[in-house]
């Protein structure tokens, strides 16, 4: 509504907004409304998973001490090897599988050397990890 304080009784050339207003508020309305139901984005096809890939065991050596003073027992992957099989054994396990991350679980009890004969042994291998684990 457009109110004026003059005497004049002649036409008046303002423009009268409250209706333009009305409509906007309704058309902002109707687009809330709306926006929300449209459909976004591309409409595709993922592909679908044949299965689970081979799952990787990692390579794990367990250096343990013995029932005797000195001895050191080694495993690898669970099986009691000997210190002389060591790096064949892990050579066959890399040349068999992608990763090439070794594992090494050692006994607080034993001496650092046993545990560097299997790093070194590892790396000749070609591993390109080593983690180590010590038990208690």
């Amino acid at each position: 509504m457009a109110f004026s304080a003059g005497s004049s009784s002649g036409p008046n050339s303002e423009i009268n907004v409250t209706p333009l207003i009305d409509v906007l508020l309704v058309l902002l309305i109707i687009f809330m409304v709306i926006v929300p139901l449209m459909p976004r984005g591309l409409e595709s096809s993922l592909p679908q998973d044949k299965g689970k890939p081979p799952e990787v065991q990692p390579t794990l050596v367990e250096v343990r001490a013995g029932a005797s003073v000195g001895e050191v027992m080694y495993r690898v992957n669970r099986r009691e090897i000997t210190r002389e099989a060591l790096g064949s054994t892990l050579r066959g396990i890399f040349a068999a599988q992608a990763d090439q991350t070794v594992y090494v679980k050692a006994d607080r009890a034993l001496t650092y050397e046993p545990v560097a004969i299997v790093v070194a042994e590892a790396r000749q291998a070609g591993a390109k990890d080593v983690v180590l684990n010590a038990q208690k």
